[in-house]
């Protein structure tokens, strides 16, 4: 069953001692990985669900380094459990399979910033701070049109990402990034009939608007995902997938402090499915984790997924 992207926002940042406005650096509405594989599959017309519990560790020194501040470490926690349903009706749109979806996400976000400040007469001062909060994030409503042709199925989905998750800008850790989004995706797969291989390619551009509350205008992401599956007989799939996202346009407006700062990410890792069958109910289980690197302006860490889904 294809799985449909969901949405957390993924850290915040600290800059000359106080919360930065600016917690939109190099993160993306969009959660990568997520909706691998089978990212270019669309199901058959029913009513599906999907959940997915995330898990994500990663840290990284964010500040650039100019003026007082020497250097700003930041580590973050994050799990999170996203809640998705799908309907793909019984008709065609340009020859295509329709689908709409709503995802709904809860988690909790444990940031810790470690920085040094230069002092101006004496030796550098380290300093520490530690926010935590949990609740809704952003929520988004996708519509999807699907393509079959024997073997092959590519799909396009867009996306639409609204700030309903809990944002103080005074605050380090959030569950929203407070602002509205779009995501336009296409994907690809193709899936052998005999030799149960598959393979998954899925490219996608996000565009941000502004974040009102603290005037900062994200850049848009470019974003690119891909698996090489087996899929056998009895059920299991195991594989090997990961990401790409570049932010391909400059951060701007008054809340922005430092300039283009654009974030960069790539990922790879395992992934495992099993495909269990009881009469006519089929429940689909999975498991990715991937392991960031080659990161720019933004945290590296590991991220988990554990999802199952199942037709209603």
């Amino acid at each position: 069953m294809r799985r449909v992207s969901g949405a957390i926002c993924l850290a915040g940042i600290l800059a000359m001692g106080e919360p930065a406005k600016a917690t939109e650096y190099g993160l993306s509405e969009y959660i990568l990985g997520l909706t691998l594989p089978m990212s270019g599959y669309t199901p058959p017309p029913g009513v599906y669900f999907w959940d997915t519990f995330v898990l994500y560790q990663g840290s990284g020194n964010l500040y650039p380094g100019t003026g007082p501040m020497s250097s700003t470490r930041i580590t973050n926690n994050i799990a999170a459990d996203i809640a998705i349903t799908g309907w793909f009706p019984d008709f065609k749109l340009f020859g295509g399979d329709p689908g709409f979806a709503v995802t709904v996400p809860f988690g909790s976000e444990r940031i810790t910033a470690n920085f040094t400040v230069a002092g101006p007469m004496g030796p550098a001062q380290q300093f520490s701070r530690a926010s935590e909060v949990a609740g809704i994030a952003d929520t988004e409503y996708s519509a999807i049109l699907g393509w079959h042709a024997g073997e092959q199925h590519w799909n396009v989905t867009l996306t639409g990402f609204a700030p309903t998750g809990n944002y103080d800008p005074t605050r380090l850790a959030q569950t929203s990034l407070n602002r509205p989004a779009l995501d336009l995706k296409g994907a690809y797969t193709y899936l052998g009939l005999q030799t149960g291989i598959e393979v998954t390619g899925a490219l996608g551009l996000t565009l941000n608007a502004l974040n009102t509350a603290t005037n900062y205008q994200s850049g848009a992401e470019l974003h690119f995902e891909w698996a090489l599956n087996q899929h056998f007989p009895f059920g299991l799939a195991a594989g090997v997938g990961g990401y790409f996202e570049q932010q391909v346009t400059n951060d701007h407006g008054s809340g922005d402090q430092f300039g283009a700062f654009r974030g960069r990410v790539a990922a790879v890792g395992p992934l495992l499915g099993y495909a269990l069958k009881a009469g006519a109910q089929e429940v689909d289980f999975s498991a990715r984790w991937f392991h960031e690197f080659a990161v720019q302006n933004r945290v590296a860490g590991d991220l988990i997924y554990a999802s199952f889904s199942f037709p209603l």
